[in-house]
């Protein structure tokens, strides 16, 4: 994204400077001119810690340890798992090589057959407010394998701290909390509680530098890395409008005008930032079943609705909602990922409304048996007082499956209805099904490039 903030460097002249009951104005203006440039760089920050963190996930793709170690600072940490912490890029870059069965002599890349995908997704990215360091969470999700030998499902959610060192973002600490990794035949439902020391093999032929600062069980077992933000919702707020201005029609006041349109413009980009922020935060709630903390991001008017199970409106009712997923916290052997993934957000002009849609593609597991899910978000959201909510979700399911049986036919699992025992408070906005048959989503957005809207087959069939 590019960012047309030029006006930190407008040259004042002796002339302007001069004009009677400039001297105010002259300074007020360059006070705003100082903000602008701080909060157009918080954005810039973000974006930038953003690129590099896939970066990471993309140079561990394809076996690229030395690029991804790079990223680190030159006493970067990385806590993996239960293992140990690993200090240094040296020891970062062999810890990544020996998990992705690369070569330390041989140079980047993987052996022939070998598969090594990590995805960076869903970031909820925090920049304090000295803008030189920040802290990061995302979802790593895997896919690892060899070639007619193995395969495997990777899940881990990072916590990430970084550092601005000479003006680029590096990770200065990796904690990198593995969920689980599990055979692909029969999946993660399959999997069993682990027993005693649980750590890799790697660490025993690599020991680590330090002893992991915490122990935890992995799934099956439910549990909740810690937050980097612990309820703080500085990274879901942005500027609200401007106050509208006549200003006066000297040399002065031009530049006031521009300094309005860039003050505008660069509130609705920071909404951006706060919009993909708190539904990032809404999915990592969601996963644990942290149903109060997830309700805290809607307003208290707001509404949730999924698929056919109903419309649920106010506070107290989406939590209701939320609990048909499952209890607090949820129990042993529950898996509720649902990634926060390909947003498109628009924000309105006046930054007191937005619209999102998201893609997530589920990985449920309930009772021993492991479900994919697949569906789309469309939701509304308000800019309350700076701090940005969801007002209304919804989420549209594509289909439901098992996981054995995959989702091409037998394995299709209907949607639920409205529950009896937790009725919701209004039936479901529309009425469709899911696999095998098709619903069209409408897109709140027009057309990127011909501005046009779109065109729907009738019922959105």
């Amino acid at each position: 994204m590019v960012f047309i903030i030029g006006i930190g460097s407008i040259a004042f002249s002796g002339s302007v400077g001069a004009q009677a009951d400039s001297g105010e104005r002259l300074a007020m203006l360059r006070a705003r001119l100082a903000t602008l440039d701080v909060d157009t760089t918080r954005v810039e920050d973000i974006i930038a810690i953003q690129r590099m963190q896939r970066a990471f996930g993309y140079y561990l793709d394809k076996g690229f340890f030395g690029e991804a170690a790079n990223l680190f600072s030159e006493q970067g940490r990385v806590q993996y798992g239960v293992d140990g912490v690993y200090v240094g890029r040296e020891r970062i870059q062999e810890l990544f090589t020996r998990h992705g069965h690369g070569s330390m002599t041989a140079g980047p890349g993987l052996p022939f057959g070998r598969f090594n995908m990590h995805m960076q997704l869903q970031p909820m990215i925090t920049v304090s407010a000295d803008g030189v360091t920040a802290q990061g969470r995302w979802r790593d999700w895997a896919l690892l394998g060899e070639y007619q030998v193995e395969i495997f499902w990777g899940d881990a959610v990072l916590e990430n701290d970084y550092v601005k060192e000479d003006g680029v973002w590096k990770i200065a600490a990796m904690r990198y909390y593995t969920n689980f990794v599990a055979p692909y035949q029969g999946g993660w439902a399959a999997l069993d509680p682990v027993k005693g020391d649980w750590s890799t093999r790697i660490s025993e032929v690599f020991p680590p530098d330090a002893p992991s600062p915490v122990q935890y069980q992995p799934f099956p077992e439910v549990y909740v890395p810690p937050y980097h933000f612990d309820k703080d919702l500085s990274a879901i707020r942005s500027s609200m409008p401007p106050e509208a201005k006549v200003r006066p029609n000297d040399a002065l006041g031009r530049l006031e005008v521009i300094a309005d349109q860039q003050a505008h413009k660069l509130a609705r980009v920071s909404s951006l930032r706060a919009i993909e922020n708190l539904q990032a935060m809404y999915g990592y709630y969601v996963d644990k079943g942290q149903w109060q903390d997830a309700v805290s991001l809607f307003t208290e008017d707001g509404s949730w609705e999924f698929g056919q199970s109903g419309v649920y409106i106010g506070s107290e009712n989406v939590e209701r909602g939320l609990r048909l997923m499952g209890p607090d916290g949820l129990e042993r052997g529950q898996l509720n990922n649902y990634p926060m993934l390909q947003p498109i957000i628009t924000v309105s002009e006046d930054n007191l409304s937005a619209s999102g849609r998201w893609r997530s593609d589920v990985m449920l597991a309930r009772d021993g048996k492991g479900q994919w899910g697949g569906g789309l978000y469309e939701n509304e959201y308000v800019n309350d007082n700076g701090t940005w909510k969801i007002s209304q979700q919804h989420y549209w399911v594509t289909f439901w499956a098992d996981y054995d049986e995959g989702f091409s036919g037998v394995g299709l699992i209907p949607m639920q209805a409205s529950s009896t025992a937790n009725p919701p408070d209004a039936p479901p906005t529309l009425e469709y099904e899911s696999l095998p048959n098709t619903y069209i989503v409408p897109f709140h957005f027009d057309h990127p490039v011909t501005g046009e809207a779109h065109q729907y087959l009738e019922g959105g069939q």
